[in-house]
Formats: C-alpha cells, sequence, structure tokens
C-alpha cells in the first residue's frame, strides 16, 4: 500500500513538472510593445496586441476596447495612446503605463524601438508591470531581461563587424538608430529635396542621387516607415534595399541581426559588381 502511494506521489510530482507553464493574457496597445513583451513575459505570457502592422507596414487597430475584459492586464506606452485606445484605469483597473507621456514623438514609433540605446528602458519596464502583475514568476521574467539585453548587445556587436565604417543612403529614416549603432555611416540627404520627393516631387534628382550612389557602391534603403509615395517610388528598383517590420511572433533581436546581414549581403555584392567591372 505504502508502495502504491510513494508510486502516485512521483507520478503526480512528474505531471507537474512536465506539464506546460500555464500563460496568463496581457493585451498591448502597440505591436512594437507586443514583441518585446512577448519576449520578456515567455512562457508565461500570451500577448494580445490592440493595434498590428498590416502588410504595408502601417499601424492598424485589430481589437476593440469593449472586447478587452476589464479585469486584463493592459499595457500602453503613455496615457495619450491608452486614451486614444479608449482605456482608462478607472474602468480597466490593471492598465499599466510605461510613461505618463512618452519621451518621444509616437509618430516616429519605429525609430525609437529600433534604437538599441532605448531599448533596454523599454524592456525594464514592461519587465516590472509583468512582475507586479505576476510576482510569482519574478525570477523568470528576471532572466528574460537578462537575456533581452545581453542578446541585444551581442547583436549590435554582430553589426558593427559587419557594417562598421561603411556609407549608407537611408532615404526612410525609420530604423536610422538602428543602423549608427553599428557603425555604419549614414550620407546626409538635403531635408527639402526629401521632403520634396516624399510628395512626388523633384524625383529626377532623386534618379540621380541613386545612380550617383550606385556608381559609389553605397546601398540605398527605405523601410515602411517612410511615406507611400516615395515607396512606391522606388519599389521596383532592384537596387534598393527595403527594410520591413519584424513579424509579430519573431524575436526582435533575430529581427535586428537579420537586418544587419541584408545589408552586408547588398555590399558585398556591390564590391564583387565593382571588382567584376575592374
Amino acid at each position: 500500500m505504502r508502495k502504491n502511494t510513494i508510486a502516485v506521489c512521483f507520478a503526480c510530482l512528474f505531471l507537474i513538472i512536465a506539464s506546460p507553464a500555464y500563460a496568463w493574457d496581457v493585451w498591448t496597445t502597440s505591436p512594437w510593445l507586443a514583441i518585446i513583451t512577448r519576449f520578456i513575459g515567455g512562457v508565461f505570457v500570451t500577448v494580445r496586441p490592440i493595434e498590428v502592422w498590416n502588410e504595408d507596414g502601417a499601424v492598424v487597430r485589430r481589437i476593440q476596447s469593449r472586447h478587452i475584459p476589464k479585469d486584463a492586464a493592459v499595457i500602453a506606452l503613455d496615457g495619450e495612446e491608452a486614451s486614444r485606445l479608449g482605456l482608462n484605469a478607472k474602468e480597466w483597473k490593471s492598465l499599466s503605463l510605461l510613461y505618463q507621456a512618452a519621451p518621444f514623438d509616437k509618430s516616429q514609433s519605429d525609430f525609437f524601438f529600433s534604437d538599441p540605446s532605448a531599448l533596454p528602458f523599454i524592456a525594464q519596464r514592461i519587465f516590472t508591470v509583468l512582475s507586479q502583475v505576476d510576482p510569482g514568476n519574478y525570477p523568470y521574467y528576471q532572466r528574460r531581461l537578462s537575456e533581452f539585453q545581453t542578446r541585444l548587445d551581442s547583436t549590435v556587436i554582430v553589426g558593427r563587424q559587419l557594417l562598421r565604417g561603411y556609407p549608407l543612403l537611408d532615404l526612410g529614416g525609420g530604423f536610422s538608430r538602428m543602423l549608427t549603432a553599428a557603425g555604419c555611416e549614414l550620407v546626409p540627404v538635403d531635408r527639402q529635396l526629401k521632403a520634396a520627393w516624399e510628395k512626388g516631387e523633384e524625383l529626377e534628382l532623386l534618379e540621380a542621387l541613386l545612380e550617383d550612389s550606385l556608381s559609389k557602391k553605397i546601398p540605398v534603403l527605405i523601410d515602411a516607415s517612410a511615406p507611400k509615395k516615395l515607396r512606391e517610388f522606388l519599389q521596383d528598383n532592384n537596387n534598393i534595399v527595403f527594410l520591413g517590420k519584424p513579424s509579430l511572433e519573431q524575436d526582435l533581436l533575430l529581427f535586428f541581426h537579420d537586418q544587419y546581414l541584408l545589408l552586408w549581403n547588398r555590399l558585398v555584392a556591390l564590391r564583387q559588381l565593382r571588382d567584376g567591372k575592374k
């Protein structure tokens, strides 16, 4: 009888250890917050983004506030963003604001969330929220935060090894902090001309700049944050590198790593083209 009891206890213990972790829901206002929250939360969190990116990389709303449970854990960048989406602390008691007011222009979210010097602070604030809501898994979230910082540093180091000192012509600007962190030298672009190009004007000057960059073996890139007219003008140009948005299920740091490799491969192709013409 005693042996049977011990066997049952061991079986129960095995099932507890082997069973998957319970994942609790957390709602995030933006796709960028969703990706970072998913990283820090790991197996214990199911992230439900209220806004997502569409096929063009623009932010669109997927979930209306009336469909978010009033007892749900919700993470917003700041009070203005929460209010814009119909969320308030009076109705959603577990609404957490990372900032009372975001320290940057939210129309430039790509620029901020791809900045390696800013990301650790965002990750730290998300870690604090998750740990307060789920204090039992504090050590796990702490390990994930440490992993985030370590991998971010190593990703930037890889970027520097590949791209440091190389000139790039960045016509988008959404990921410029990611590029400068890797030591890229961004070619300055006249602001008035760029504003004209974004309106679909003075395009003959843009074509001349593209030809000049190609002759100098300087990669030209653009991202989804650039105005639609400029992206449409460049979309069929095979010499342009397009940087997209990460998928909501993608590891953010792996995404950055892939962008660095994409640019490095473009540099290699340009150098081979140059050597082939000699």
